[in-house]
């Protein structure tokens, strides 16, 4: 019984171990399925992923990218000093009146045009025409003085004359008598003639003499007179200045209350009305003249010296105003502000249709050097790296369009070109947008 017992134990015992191995064998059979699986799967994603890449890396060799392009051509091109202004009138003045008084007369309003020497304004002039006569009067006065000397000189003159004819004629008659009284004496020696003719004779000669010495006489008296005459006339002749100068005089006060058009201009402000009393220390008027204006504007130091007076082009933009306007740069002021650096140039336009206000903002463009004929390009398509420039033009390789990097010399720049010196040429065709986007021989597609 007993070995019979142990007899059953001991298959009892080697059934369950056998149980246990099975037990092992299958979950070791679990566990290298699940192993090889898992390899066999991450194989295949490798597998997966190295197809992808090569395809995305296939993909990528063949991507064309799309570019904007223009064909390079020459062009004027300007640089530019960027500045602004006021426009302000050429010359612009406030009428004070020259002389006090009622108002009698306005004969202009604001917003009219007005020629130099027109009359604006008339003020009271009573007083002033009354003075105007009396010192007109005195002139003529000084005038008839003046022809009534004349007509005095030309008697003296004249008596001078006769007097001088005198002179003459009683020195012809003393010369015969000297001559007869010589014969006369010569003959009463030799006892040709009575003593009475001789004595006649010499009567006559004394008389003559005498004669001649009052002629010589009248001669000196007429010649002085001649001189009175003529110290008078020059006296009448000053009084006659004198006259002329009064007259001006009060001809200046008189058109003092005349108030007038100092140059061509328009009238933009008025403060008086006719009946008011003008004040010498109150205007009557603004006049400005706004045809031509002028446009003061501001350049720093260092870009002063580039810009020469009467031969400098600028541009002159008004926001308010369509369309630009060309001029010169008519003066360049000769001192610079110590504070800003900076110094002003003047610019003169016409304004024939009084387009350009004063007050008006103005940009200004002076075009300190223009290049004609000169390679041009967007300033957008050019690269810059370290204080360089490149581009990039497009050439056909076969079929396609390659993109092809160009290093450039640039000259002058404006707003929105630039000069090509030199790495460029007109007909090559440029990428003008898109090169960010773009590299070295990588292929392209244009627009």
């Amino acid at each position: 019984m007993l070995k019979q017992s142990k007899s059953v134990n001991t298959q009892q015992s080697n059934i369950k171990s056998q149980h246990w191995l099975l037990k092992v064998i299958i979950v070791f059979a679990i566990s290298a399925g699940i192993f090889f699986g898992i390899n066999s799967i991450g194989s295949a994603a490798t597998t997966a992923t190295q197809t992808a890449n090569t395809k995305t890396e296939s993909t990528k060799t063949e991507q064309v990218t799309p570019v904007y392009s223009q064909l390079v051509t020459t062009g004027t091109i300007s640089q530019k000093i960027k500045t602004s202004g006021e426009i302000k009138p050429m010359l612009g003045v406030s009428l004070i009146p020259e002389a006090s008084g009622k108002i009698e007369e306005i004969y202009v309003d604001i917003g009219d045009f007005v020629k130099k020497g027109q009359k604006l304004a008339q003020i009271n002039d009573e007083t002033q025409q009354a003075q105007f006569a009396q010192a007109k009067a005195a002139l003529n006065v000084a005038n008839a003085s003046i022809k009534m000397q004349e007509v005095t000189i030309e008697s003296s003159r004249s008596s001078l004359v006769s007097a001088k004819a005198a002179v003459e004629a009683s020195e012809s008659q003393l010369k015969n008598l000297t001559v007869t009284r010589k014969r006369l004496e010569k003959l009463f020696s030799e006892g040709a003639v009575s003593r009475q003719d001789v004595d006649d004779i010499i009567t006559k000669y004394d008389n003559a003499n005498a004669a001649h010495i009052a002629a010589q006489t009248n001669v000196k008296k007429a010649s002085d007179a001649v001189q009175t005459a003529l110290v008078t006339l020059e006296m009448r002749k000053a009084e006659l200045t004198q006259a002329t100068a009064n007259l001006n005089a009060v001809k200046v006060n008189l058109d003092k209350t005349i108030v007038d058009a100092p140059f061509d201009g328009i009238i933009t402000a008025r403060y008086e009305d006719p009946g008011a009393n003008a004040n010498t220390a109150k205007p009557l008027f603004d006049i400005q003249q706004s045809n031509p204006v002028k446009i003061i504007g501001t350049i720093i130091e260092k870009d002063l010296y580039q810009i020469i007076a009467g031969k400098t082009s600028v541009v002159i933009t008004v926001d308010s105003v369509a369309g630009q306007f060309k001029g010169v740069v008519t003066k360049i002021y000769p001192s610079i502000d110590n504070s800003s650096r900076t110094g002003k140039i003047e610019i003169h336009l016409d304004n024939l249709d009084n387009k350009l206000r004063t007050g008006m903002f103005a940009k200004i463009d002076v075009l300190v050097a223009t290049h004609e004929n000169a390679v041009v390009v967007p300033r957008d398509s050019l690269v810059k790296y370290d204080n360089n420039y490149l581009a990039y033009v497009v050439e056909k390789q076969g079929d396609k369009y390659i993109a092809v990097k160009r290093d450039v010399k640039v000259g002058i720049f404006d707003d929105s070109k630039v000069e090509i010196i030199s790495g460029l040429k007109a007909g090559d065709r440029l990428i003008s947008k898109g090169t960010e986007f773009v590299r070295e021989g990588a292929p392209v597609s244009i627009d």
